[in-house]
């Protein structure tokens, strides 16, 4: 109890001091915390968004895949299959497939179409060496085909586009349109670094898709976005050159489906697995692969965004009937305009920044703000509690008054006396000489 009591004299005698103590104590817990989020920003800064529109003075072409509708060859594959096949989709292709006398591979390539049987005429910028073409094989589209440029354009017009004229084996006649209902191209409009997979288009956003139907002509204007990411400790990206997070993200399925069915397809590339022996585990990984392909959620795979993508809008300029005798398509895909909106995004704390917001800090807690602000509460308890202060004083003194008996003995002990008196008494007992 002693230690309390002292205590609360001490607290009495001056109780500024404890408005002051309170006050600082509280600023410090505030200065704390606000240096706390400025090393934290240093470290982990934040990102805003700028977007902007630059003119470039080389346009920088997408790559074209295209693949046929429909994509397989019905004869072919139902002449290898033993069954009947219009694509390998269907289970009647696989009931009496000869498993270990015709390769997979054998029975894709045979059952889709070569390249001269697709391109008529090719070109950017009306050559045809501006271009180099890739094919891919993928189990729903078949062989589809992908146009990359191989030089940057210096002009925006339709002449320094894309023009293709694509050819179709579908007979198309004036008595028989419903034969070919549905034919056409699939035509994906992507980033020149990304490879195309059938798999991942939904999910990527990345992709502008047009279906072109056979006897049309078509033309379609680019405008083109750039987005350009910053890596922090939380979201990486990558910045290697021919990096495609589509690929990644495919093969990432591959590897799934491979392992849960212990076998892969013909268009299943870079995974360790044999490919399927019989009709069993091969309808098990059409079944697999297709829940993949229909569902809407995107797949789970550690694959790391590019950390500069571009993405394409297009626009039909316009759209009417290509009078051919032949079953073709004339498609016109250019730039109208050397306008680029870029969207970057920038870390929005720099050192200045941090040395100023700690400056700051610390001058909340040691600038004149906060002593006029001691001083106002001071003034205001003086105020509203002063007499309960004063009350509580004189209370303690009491109390210390009445606490020291050795103080009060001393005190009644003395007593005043008079100096004649004791100047009398004195005298009185001298002795005569």
């Amino acid at each position: 109890m002693g230690y309390w009591l002292e205590l609360r004299a001490w607290l009495l005698r001056d109780p500024a001091k404890l408005i002051r103590y309170l006050v600082l104590f509280v600023c410090s817990i505030i200065v704390i915390v606000q240096l706390y989020e400025c090393f934290s920003k240093l470290s982990d800064p934040p990102i805003s968004t700028h977007s902007y529109y630059n003119v470039n003075h080389t346009i920088e072409m997408p790559a074209i895949t295209l693949c046929r509708e429909p994509p397989y060859r019905e004869d072919v594959l139902t002449n290898i299959s033993r069954g009947y096949c219009p694509h390998p989709k269907y289970a009647t292709c696989w009931m009496d497939y000869p498993f270990g006398e015709v390769p997979f591979e054998e029975f894709f390539a045979n059952g889709t179409f070569e390249q001269d049987e697709t391109f008529y005429l090719y070109g950017l910028n009306g050559d045809k060496n501006n271009v180099v073409i890739d094919s891919s094989i993928h189990f729903y589209m078949g062989r589809c085909y992908t146009l990359r440029p191989v030089t940057a354009m210096k002009r925006v017009s339709r002449a320094a586009g894309y023009s293709l004229m694509l050819e179709h084996n579908a007979n198309k006649m004036a008595s028989d349109v419903d034969l070919t209902a549905g034919a056409g191209w699939h035509v994906f409009i992507h980033d020149k670094r990304e490879n195309f997979t059938e798999i991942n288009m939904k999910g990527s956003g990345r992709v502008e898709y047009v279906f072109v139907n056979i006897n049309e002509e078509i033309e379609i204007k680019l405008q083109s976005q750039v987005f350009s990411n910053v890596e922090t400790h939380t979201e990486t990206c990558s910045r290697a050159d021919g990096y495609s997070d589509l690929k990644c993200g495919e093969i990432c399925i591959w590897q799934d489906l491979g392992d849960e069915v212990d076998c892969s397809g013909p268009w299943m590339h870079e995974i360790n697995h044999e490919p399927c022996n019989n009709t069993k585990s091969m309808r098990n990984l059409i079944e697999n692969y297709r829940a993949v392909y229909e569902s809407s959620d995107d797949y789970e795979c550690d694959c790391l965004e590019p950390c500069e993508s571009r993405i394409y809008t297009t626009y039909i300029q316009s759209r009417k009937t290509f009078y051919q005798p032949e079953p073709r398509t004339l498609l016109y895909i250019y730039y109208t305009t050397k306008l680029i909106s870029m969207i970057e995004e920038r870390p929005s704390y720099d050192t200045t920044q941090f040395i100023a917001d700690v400056g700051g800090s610390l001058g909340f807690l040691l600038g004149l703000s906060v002593l006029g602000i001691i001083g106002i509460l001071e003034h205001l308890t003086l105020f509203f509690c002063g007499d309960c202060i004063k009350r509580l004083q004189l209370k303690n003194e009491q109390r210390n008054r009445s606490d020291s008996p050795e103080d009060g003995q001393s005190q009644a002990s003395v007593e005043t006396l008079d100096i004649n008196d004791v100047f009398t008494v004195e005298k009185a007992q001298l002795g005569k000489y």
